[in-house]
């Protein structure tokens, strides 16, 4: 085991170049991008476009933005827009995704990137057709703490991961938007997070089994699920949209074990253990002052990066990566009889 946790390669400011970036939609996430962007980036976010009357110009003035659009056609066809942020519903994502990229614009797409298998492969073959990068925008990949974690596992510190615990328990039930058809589902929209963290760490599941407790309305309230892969490694975590709970996750593998601070899927810390018992380990603290979604901004930054290297896709989440975490989001969905469409 290491004497000390490796630092962490940081997608800085300074070494992305900016871009001048359109916004379509103006809900809460996308004011949660723009907050961390003019906080803590060189990014330019120019514009904004809502379909709902009013709600486009009311975010452009709040957040001193050049201008707003109330036609998402409008706002990518500007010569001077880069990139796009999509932020719109999961379940219009493919119609306004393609909107931005048959126009030629590159996009972050807001996760869940759809709802529907079909529809995000559909949006990454148009991105391939036009030659724009095309990234779903899992943030949690791009943190400095899951940094550490990919340099820990590459140098054996854990040996072989072999078991990932995970759980994402927020009482979400006056959160209308997770409840209506299209909103996103929590097993989708919050149960994403400790899916692509299994995949991360142990690949594809062979094998899914999961039970609920679902809404009246038959979407899922809260989910348990147990994955087995090929390997013999397992994982399983609880999501709940209706259950609070320390928003907590740890790999183990076969000579250590790694454990994130919570929230887990935000700037948190890392600690690096032993296998003997309730050792302390070692720790990483995200000192940055980016706590909770002010750590979108390494998504955007690591976007501009590979923007201005020529990729298509993030090497740290593939177009592969995005789909594969999505089919087990739906296979999980379809076992527990929650309803998506």
């Amino acid at each position: 085991m290491t004497n000390q946790l490796p630092k962490p390669n940081i997608f800085k400011p300074e070494d992305s170049k900016p871009l001048r970036w359109g916004i379509f939609g103006a809900g809460w996430i996308a004011e949660a991008m723009i907050k961390t962007i003019q906080l803590n980036s060189n990014q330019n976010f120019v514009a904004v476009a809502s379909r709902t009357p009013g709600k486009a110009e009311a975010f452009a003035t709040k957040w001193k933005m050049d201008s707003f659009h109330n036609s998402y056609e409008e706002l990518a066809a500007r010569e001077d827009i880069d990139a796009i942020y999509v932020a719109t519903l999961p379940s219009d994502r493919l119609e306004v995704a393609l909107v931005a990229i048959n126009a030629g614009k590159h996009v972050l797409i807001e996760k869940p990137i759809t709802m529907d298998l079909l529809e995000a492969k559909a949006i990454y073959a148009a991105a391939k057709e036009k030659k724009v990068l095309a990234v779903e925008a899992m943030w949690t990949r791009f943190l400095p703490q899951m940094d550490i974690a990919r340099q820990l596992v590459a140098d054996g510190s854990i040996g072989k991961p072999e078991l990932v615990v995970s759980t994402f328990c927020q009482a979400n039930l006056a959160v209308p938007r997770l409840f209506t058809l299209g909103g996103g589902n929590p097993i989708i929209d919050m149960g994403i997070y400790p899916i692509a963290l299994s995949h991360q760490f142990l690949g594809k599941p062979d094998e899914i089994h999961a039970f609920a407790k679902l809404h009246p309305n038959k979407i899922d309230e809260e989910v348990h699920a147990f994955m087995r892969f090929k390997d013999g490694s397992r994982s399983n975590f609880v999501n709940s949209a209706r259950s609070a709970l320390p928003i907590t996750a740890g790999v183990s593998g076969s000579k250590g074990a790694l454990s994130f601070g919570t929230p887990w899927f935000t700037p948190s810390s890392i600690t690096l253990h032993t296998t003997e018992f309730n050792d302390k380990g070692k720790t990483w603290v995200d000192e940055s002052g980016m706590p909770e979604h002010l750590g979108l901004v390494h998504q955007v930054h690591a976007f501009a990066q590979y923007l201005e290297a020529g990729l298509l896709e993030a090497p740290l989440y593939s177009h592969t990566d995005s789909l594969t975490n999505l089919e087990t989001a739906l296979t999980i969905a379809d076992q527990i009889g929650t309803v998506t469409k």
